[in-house]
């Protein structure tokens, strides 16, 4: 991703664009909600021209305000940003104080974008990002907290270069990163551990939260195309239990929440078991009530 200063903040409407809103509008059940649909149209339409401009992917296609069963039933203008998850982009008219988001749009977000459309629909502003916090935003943001859009460009920026992404091919041709250890050079003999099949290949990491934890990774390829994956989650010390509360979050590609495990009271530890396409994308979120670490992997 380039390091480019960030133009002015206002973006023209292209007939295009207007077009292709006025048709997702004229689909909708009902004047009120179609002019809903017409301004997210623009809003998200607008987020991804700007982001264009300064070199960052996105796939409109992909999200669910493009897709007319969601955008029919739900309020929705996101934005998929691959490999990094979804950007919520609201609009907001000009005598609006605050970003009022409904709860479809403040799950499975990575942040949300105001965006102020000119009463003569010719251009927009971008008045700024809000974060959001663990997958989720409030719904009302008040507009004099935004933070500025190159807070957000430069979040993206940190995310692709201190990514580090594990390769779970790569385990089958017998090649690991260093940060990934063989299961005996953590965990002694007399550690507890969930039993893996005797065929997969298995690796452990060392993860730093209330107290130290193993996350330990199997695989077995069911397939030319399929593997089998099993998650466990531990602590490394003998006779400690999991920290109360500790959750497993299987992420997918676009950062939403597939599932979430819970570790019970006075729990040994956390496993579960998925399968997955050469190729596929996810990632796994352990968390205590004060810490997180999240990890991510392509099959």
């Amino acid at each position: 991703m380039n390091n480019i200063a960030s133009p002015q903040l206002m973006v023209p409407i292209l007939q295009q664009a207007r077009d292709l809103a006025q048709r997702f509008a004229a689909e909708q059940a009902t004047p009120e909600k179609g002019v809903r649909v017409y301004l997210n149209t623009l809003a998200v339409w607008a987020v991804s021209r700007y982001l264009t401009w300064l070199q960052v992917e996105t796939d409109l296609d992909r999200g669910e305000s493009w897709n007319s069963r969601s955008r029919a039933v739900f309020d929705v203008a996101d934005l998929v940003i691959p490999n990094w998850g979804k950007i919520a982009c609201r609009p907001v008219l000009k005598d609006e104080n605050y970003l009022v988001l409904p709860s479809e749009a403040r799950q499975n977000r990575r942040g949300a974008i105001a965006v102020q459309i000119d009463e003569s629909l010719q251009s927009v502003q971008i008045l700024g990002f809000h974060k959001a916090v663990a997958g989720e935003l409030p719904e009302r943001i008040s507009l004099e907290r935004l933070e500025s859009l190159d807070r957000f460009l430069e979040s993206l920026e940190r995310t692709v270069e201190n990514e580090a992404i594990t390769n779970l091919s790569q385990w089958l041709q017998d090649s690991f990163d260093r940060t990934w250890q063989q299961v005996e050079q953590l965990l002694t003999a007399k550690t507890p551990a969930f039993a893996f099949r005797n065929s997969a290949i298995r690796r452990v990491k060392r993860l730093e939260l209330d107290e130290s934890l193993a996350l330990m990774m199997a695989i077995e390829p069911d397939s030319d195309e399929r593997v089998n994956i099993d998650i466990q989650i531990q602590p490394i010390a003998r006779d400690v239990t999991l920290p109360p509360q500790t959750q497993l979050t299987i992420l997918t590609e676009l950062n939403e929440v597939f599932r979430v495990i819970v570790a019970g009271e006075r729990s040994r530890g956390i496993q579960y078991q998925l399968r997955g396409e050469v190729g596929e994308r996810f990632g796994l979120r352990i968390a205590s009530d004060t810490a997180s670490v999240t990890e991510t992997f392509v099959i």
